[in-house]
């Protein structure tokens, strides 16, 4: 059983190098971003519960969606997608407008096979996506020494993205573009979601919002919601 579990896991790191690496593109997005989403996932037992929001100029909510699902794959660094990625995309795939760009809670690039959690499904969906995350899986850097400073994140010379200090004596957080947008937008995006938190204003909503998700699912004050539920709501145009 542990040959055959290596094994599957070789093969899923092989789908990360030979084709999502590969289909990546660090340029974008086309146009101004005026919409702005983010999704995150919460997990009990072996279910994944997932939320995506959608937000305006001011940060204020103006969709969300929810999913979930039970999670086949157990955490593995580096394989996240494979875990979460699935649930996540049906809660996106529920928004109403499709976001110009989405942040998600894990690694874009910044990723030993430079195909994390943030790439992956920006690939899947064709979005334009951003990764952040609280760690990093890869990358060299200093850390910034005061809030709203950054500094580069770089892995075997080549540019991952920034690390950036968000509230002073807090750690910092790191941002990697995921896929269809690149280094410097990345930055810029997050930066403008950034309010009085560490993490910025849309991811930080749709983790409280997850988290609030499954409680609330688990504690009976929600319907029963089928596995992988994606009813009740159109999805947007691909």
């Amino acid at each position: 059983m542990i040959a055959q579990d290596a094994s599957r896991f070789q093969d899923l790191r092989r789908i990360q190098t030979t084709n999502i690496a590969q289909q990546v593109v660090l340029e974008g997005p086309a146009g101004a971003v005026t919409s702005i989403g983010a999704v995150a996932q919460s997990f009990a037992d072996d279910l994944a519960f997932s939320c995506a929001i959608l937000v305006d100029a001011s940060m204020n909510v103006i969709d969300e969606a929810t999913a979930i699902a039970k999670t086949t794959v157990p955490y593995i660094p580096g394989l996240l997608f494979f875990r979460e990625g699935p649930v996540a995309m049906a809660a996106i795939k529920k928004l109403r407008k499709r976001p110009d760009v989405l942040i998600v809670s894990g690694c874009g690039i910044n990723h030993p096979r430079f195909a994390g959690l943030a790439s992956h499904l920006g690939v899947e969906l064709n979005m334009s996506t951003v990764g952040v995350s609280q760690e990093t899986l890869c990358g060299d850097y200093v850390e910034p020494g005061e809030a709203c400073c950054f500094t580069r994140l770089t892995f075997k010379g080549r540019p991952l993205g920034f690390v950036l200090k968000t509230v002073t004596g807090a750690r910092p957080i790191f941002i990697s573009p995921g896929h269809r947008i690149s280094l410097q937008c990345a930055l810029q995006v997050v930066q403008r979601c950034v309010v009085n938190h560490r993490l910025p204003e849309p991811l930080r909503l749709a983790h409280v919002k997850a988290r609030h998700f499954r409680s609330a699912t688990r504690s009976g004050q929600l319907a029963p919601i089928r596995t992988a539920d994606t009813a009740g709501r159109p999805a947007h145009n691909q």
